[in-house]
């Protein structure tokens, strides 16, 4: 158990804040909106979890954060009333219209000539390589031994990235342009940006925790009215749940919280 409280039960709490207008959702995708799967290729968000954010973007603003390309992101949600955010804040995708912070763009051919390393000499059965433009990620779930992957994915990128920035995720390594960039940091432009007073911030992984940070530190300074919930899981991350206000059980509560919203709001 997380030690934190239930936001379904108090889910008249997500209702309060978001009553502050304009509010927003911001929301991961993969382990959030989406279930973890097998092969990251194939995940997809639940009919009802779907119906439920159409309904909501027709209200507030509802922001995607995702470590995916934005492209790949659009297509597992599959909405276009939504806001989304890629690669950890790099590019955004806003009413048809793709962006690339100024910042990670230099790094697009660096990245590639890593992809192409990763492709070539990391060879463990079961682990796969997803390259999203301006960052990628070599996932491991699959193989035999994950721990001796991981190890083996890392010692690799200490070699070939060391000018980049190397995060982990739930069996997953990430490389990314070596530039402030994160979900949290997203969440403060999109904030500034659009003049938000409120913000529902849901995610399940180290990433996300960057963006509960983000929304307690504007909150302290009175800046907005913002709370987060960690999906918390088995494996859930400590620093995750340490930065949480309140918890949900799994996809399937993410689903039932925000088709409860999108029937109040």
């Amino acid at each position: 158990m997380s030690g934190l409280p239930d936001l379904l039960a108090n889910r008249g709490e997500a209702l309060a804040l978001l009553a502050h207008r304009p509010g927003c959702i911001f929301t991961d995708i993969d382990g959030t909106l989406s279930p973890i799967v097998a092969d990251p290729t194939a995940a997809t968000v639940p009919a009802a979890t779907r119906a439920a954010l159409q309904t909501l973007a027709e209200r507030i603003a509802v922001v995607a954060l995702t470590g995916r390309s934005v492209a790949h992101a659009r297509a597992i949600v599959g909405l276009d009333t939504l806001v989304y955010s890629g690669n950890h804040g790099a590019e955004w995708w806003e009413e048809g219209a793709v962006s690339i912070e100024p910042a990670a763009e230099p790094y697009l051919e660096r990245v590639q000539e890593i992809a192409k390393a990763v492709e070539r000499d990391i060879t463990t059965p079961g682990t796969l390589l997803e390259h999203k433009g301006v960052s990628l990620s070599v996932h491991y779930r699959n193989t035999a031994e994950p721990d001796t992957a991981r190890s083996d994915i890392l010692d690799f990128l200490d070699v070939h990235a060391q000018e980049m920035r190397i995060r982990e995720g739930k069996m997953v390594v990430e490389v990314r342009p070596p530039v402030e960039l994160s979900k949290g940091e997203a969440v403060r432009s999109f904030t500034r940006r659009k003049g938000l007073a409120s913000a529902l911030v849901l995610g399940d992984d180290r990433t996300d925790a960057e963006a509960f940070a983000v929304v307690r530190e504007m909150r302290d300074a009175g800046a907005i009215h913002g709370l987060s919930a960690a999906v918390a899981t088995a494996d859930a991350p400590t620093e995750l749940l340490a930065s949480a206000d309140y918890a949900l059980a799994d996809t399937a509560a993410v689903g039932r919280l925000l088709t409860w919203l999108s029937g109040e709001l």
